[in-house]
């Protein structure tokens, strides 16, 4: 649905001529609001979605945006840079948009910040799913009052939700797996590490996805010690140094959760020279160095940009409009990153937030 800044600027003209207008008032030339006329009607644009952003301002409606923040959660960054751009326009549109900045996970400091939420009188949100028992009363509370609520990033079942925007995460593990078997030739083994033996949902469907993947597709490829991940914490990658300097025969690293991306390294340098695939998911500046300068072969992206501004475009459609979403999950793209393309990714994010 085409906005007034979209029409005011492909008229060359202000907002406020468009809206003058919109709403029938004097002040434009014949055939300037011709212009704006013609152009209205090729976009779509109708005078009582008009009426109904104009009472949308009238009732200042709000909506809350809440994201994990901290430098173990970089990738959120991304998706926060993303959301606060779409905020700015929803703003020019009566529509304020007040972050929450999740630092902590201790439940009194997230019932604090989750009652200030509350507090506020949301008339949306859109909130990263946080898996405790504070988010899911807050949660209770909020589809008890009628709030609506799209979760991003990460989906759960333990609440009620309007829709879902972000990765589908088996389908991001089978990528992993094709460009794994790829590097490896379809044939030798493959070895999985991760973070801190995660047990989050992200990190449980992704394996389904790329073991199942290997299974199905690429039967001359294995998985090294059974499949089972090498796990690394803080700065102790001995587990996952030990799997590549013990197996000859290890082609691709596939690196589940990165949390500290000094991994990637540790894992190059552990191959001592040897041809070693290393493939992660997401995209943030340290990886895209590493990917220029060959530590990381490929990663796997999954669209913050989008992740950060659908949710709020989402919530805006429902409580202006009163446009339901199509579709009850909305996955990104999972884009290749390799060196070769990692400018265009930079552009593609600026182009999209």
């Amino acid at each position: 649905m085409p906005t007034i800044k979209e029409i005011a600027k492909l008229a060359g003209v202000s907002r406020g001529t468009v809206d003058r207008v919109v709403n029938g008032r004097p002040g434009v030339k014949p055939e300037t609001e011709a212009r704006i006329r013609a152009l209205m009607e090729e976009m779509g644009y109708r005078p009582d979605q008009a009426g109904q952003m104009l009472a949308a301002r009238k009732k200042k409606l709000r909506i809350a945006f809440l994201i994990v923040h901290g430098p173990e959660f970089v990738f959120f960054l991304d998706i926060l840079h993303a959301a606060r751009d779409k905020a700015a326009e929803l703003r020019e549109l009566g529509v304020m948009v007040d972050f929450y900045l999740i630092r902590q996970f201790d439940a009194p400091y997230l019932r604090r910040t989750l009652r200030e939420v509350e507090e506020s009188c949301p008339d949306g949100i859109a909130a990263l799913p946080l898996r405790t028992r504070p988010f899911l009363e807050f949660m209770e509370r909020m589809n008890g009052r009628g709030v609506p609520t799209v979760f991003f990033n990460i989906d759960e079942d333990f609440a009620e939700r309007l829709c879902y925007v972000g990765c589908d995460y088996v389908q991001s593990g089978r990528v992993a797996a094709g460009l794994c078997a790829l590097c490896a030739g379809g044939r030798g083994r493959v070895g999985v590490a991760t973070h801190d033996g995660s047990n989050s949902p992200s990190f449980t469907a992704r394996m389904g996805g790329f073991t199942r993947e290997l299974h199905d597709r690429y039967p001359g490829v294995a998985l090294a010690a059974g499949g089972s991940p090498a796990v690394f914490r803080g700065e102790d990658y001995a587990q996952v140094e030990a799997m590549i300097r013990d197996d000859p025969l290890l082609s691709a690293l596939y690196i589940v959760n990165l949390g500290d991306f000094n991994i990637c390294r540790a894992a190059r340098r552990a191959a001592r020279g040897r041809e070693l695939a290393i493939i992660t998911n997401d995209l943030i500046p340290a990886q895209r160095e590493m990917l220029n300068d060959g530590t990381i072969s490929a990663t796997v992206s999954q669209q913050p940009e989008v992740q950060g501004a659908l949710p709020l475009q989402i919530l805006y459609d429902l409580l202006v409009f009163g446009t339901a979403p199509r579709r009850d999950a909305f996955f990104t793209n999972l884009d290749i990153v390799i060196s070769q393309n990692t400018e265009r990714q930079i552009l593609l994010c600026k182009d999209s937030s």
